[in-house]
């Protein structure tokens, strides 16, 4: 296991250089890699593999308060814990002690990591809540947001006010050129919060995450620096996808999106591009012609990405774990 981690971490030194460009970049406007489920052990064995990947992005499935659980659950399954994250608690031990922990405890691998590496790449975390919230139970937007604050630290987190500003909108500033470059983001994470597989088939839930954290955030008011997360509505559309259930009050909080990459690749990107959001295009190897989605050849997978950012992604996500594909990047559009 030693030897893996090691051979990860020199893999990451060698891989192919980030274009001189790039730095100066608006995180819009750079296309990286994610990896879906990084919290899997057969993805890889630690979290700290995956953060040291230098993917752009890493997904994680959280089941909250499931049936009255009364935990932040890792996992695929609803029915118990299964995921790469550490009890560890300093840097040194992150590929060592149990695996299968909640959620916080992989915060705090994320956080252990961060400490080590201040200055690192910034790097989206993807969350798909897959029940959704239970607020009766006393797991709302708010109860999650303070957990990531409190163990990754607010300060460390992109959060919609920060992009925001004094634009009366968020969706307005974005448009405007808002985010922030990827150079003056090192150090930080950004969180996108999708409506999970479980919840959006669930009948009795007709709230979806996305709606409740949108609502959420037009709640706040005065005090939007406490949300950590951006609403994500999932689903590739040629059009604004930002009406009906999506519309009304909510829409201005609707920056990011994501969806399978197929959809994407079949049609227009432009409102996406065209209005500076940040778009996933998941499973980016199935498109055709296909190519592996875990060890395609170096050349493959990047050739794949830049076809990704040609069509407007920000992130082209896959179940790759190799450094020389996961941490390469190229300029969008």
């Amino acid at each position: 296991m030693k030897r893996l981690a090691l051979t990860l971490a020199t893999a990451a030194l060698i891989a192919a250089p980030t274009p001189a460009h790039a730095a100066d970049a608006s995180i819009a406007g750079i296309t990286g890699v994610g990896v879906h489920n990084a919290y899997e052990q057969a993805t890889f064995p630690w979290l700290a593999d995956a953060l040291e990947s230098g993917a752009s992005m890493i997904e994680i499935d959280l089941w909250q308060n499931f049936l009255g659980s009364g935990r932040y659950q890792v996992s695929h399954e609803p029915w118990a814990a299964a995921n790469n994250c550490s009890s560890a608690t300093s840097f040194a031990a992150l590929r060592t002690g149990s695996r299968n922990q909640g959620f916080e405890a992989c915060l705090r691998n994320i956080k252990l990591w961060h400490d080590q590496n201040p200055t690192h790449a910034p790097l989206i975390i993807k969350l798909e809540a897959k029940n959704g919230y239970d607020g009766r139970g006393g797991y709302g937007p708010d109860r999650l947001d303070a957990l990531i604050a409190s163990v990754l630290g607010a300060a460390n987190v992109v959060k919609p006010a920060d992009v925001k500003g004094s634009h009366a909108t968020l969706d307005a500033a974005v448009r405007a050129g808002a985010w922030p470059s990827r150079e003056s983001l090192r150090g930080k994470f950004l969180f996108t919060l999708i409506t999970g597989a479980f919840e959006a088939g669930n009948p009795f839930d007709n709230y979806d995450t996305h709606h409740e954290y949108a609502d959420y955030l037009t709640s706040l008011g005065a005090n939007l620096g406490s949300a950590m997360m951006f609403p994500t509505i999932n689903g590739a559309s040629s059009v604004d996808p930002r009406t009906g259930g999506n519309g009304g009050t909510r829409a201005q909080w609707y920056v990011t999106f994501d969806g399978d990459a197929g959809g994407w690749f079949s049609g227009d990107t432009s409102f996406y591009t065209n209005g500076n959001y940040l778009v996933t295009m998941a499973s980016v190897h199935s498109v055709a012609p296909a190519i592996d989605g875990r060890n395609p050849t170096v050349q493959q997978a990047q050739d794949r990405v830049r076809q990704a950012a040609a069509k407007g992604a920000t992130v082209a996500s896959s179940d790759w774990n190799n450094p020389a594909i996961v941490g390469f990047t190229v300029p969008r559009g």
